[in-house]
């Protein structure tokens, strides 16, 4: 290959690494994202998808009992508690939940980057067994906390949850919850009741409501945005993606320019003909 058809090879990688070094900026850079799912307990033992960016629900099936809150670990596995008991879904085979054994009472689930199962309930954070499901108590939360229905971790590790009580405005209030002692801060009020479910996709905190409605919540404030309803059979409980999740898709402008760009390195690394 001569020394021209490298050159340009080496142009088209150095251009395709700078958009893609674009592409990686805007991720962190970027706001509330969209376009990822969020898997959805109901009061009646469904499980469902939600996306978000459409409120729609994209399947659901029965999987049990009555899930108080759902989790997914980093490798795809979900759980859900009863309020009582701790359960594994086979949400993939769409099989019924498998209990692996009672625990104190928790109706908030969350796995941080370590896979470690966090459960709060109560006035309580504890971490939950997956093998026989039984809780150890990590500490009180304080501060007139009351789970109201789930936590969730953001990008950094840091445990969200929603609370009954502990804060003003007459709604539902987000509390930030130290792993290591359980004690809690609380940070302001949804402006919304009844906000049994927190997920965290890229750098947005969702809140679900037993209503049914999909909110962002400010992490500084705790104030709720409302995004939108959707409809499932039943109520929400819970919610739940795995804690590592940090979706913030690429728009198809992008795509279509990296696909053209490929292209076009392609054809300038053939050798070319001479005319004759």
């Amino acid at each position: 290959m001569n020394k021209a058809v490298l050159r340009r090879g080496k142009i088209c990688e150095e251009t395709m690494k700078h958009i893609w070094m674009s592409i990686l900026l805007t991720a962190l850079l970027a706001g509330p994202s969209t376009g990822a799912t969020i898997i959805v307990g109901g009061s009646n033992g469904t499980v469902a998808s939600l996306d978000t960016s459409a409120n729609t629900i994209l399947g659901s099936y029965d999987a049990g009992p009555a899930w108080f809150d759902i989790a997914v670990n980093n490798t795809g596995d979900v759980y859900g508690t009863t309020g009582q008991a701790l359960y594994s879904i086979d949400v993939a085979n769409e099989a019924m939940g498998l209990r692996l054994g009672n625990h104190s009472f928790v109706n908030s689930l969350a796995f941080d980057d370590s896979d470690v199962l966090f459960g709060a309930g109560g006035g309580n954070l504890y971490t939950l067994d997956l093998a026989t499901g039984s809780s150890n108590l990590v500490g009180a939360v304080g501060g007139n906390f009351n789970s109201s229905g789930d936590i969730a971790f953001d990008q950094k590790g840091k445990l969200f949850a929603s609370s009954l009580s502990g804060c003003e405005g007459g709604s539902d209030c987000l509390f930030s919850i130290d792993t290591s002692t359980g004690v809690g801060s609380a940070i302001g009020p949804i402006g919304y009741n009844n906000v049994y479910g927190l997920a965290r996709i890229g750098g947005t905190l969702f809140g679900l409501t037993e209503a049914n409605q999909l909110l962002s919540i400010d992490t500084l404030s705790g104030s709720g945005t409302l995004l939108g309803s959707y409809s499932i059979n039943g109520l929400t409980y819970g919610a739940a993606v795995p804690s590592n999740v940090s979706v913030v898709p690429v728009p198809a402008s992008i795509l279509l320019l990296l696909a053209g760009i490929g292209t076009l390195c392609t054809l300038r690394l053939q050798p070319r003909s001479r005319k004759t």
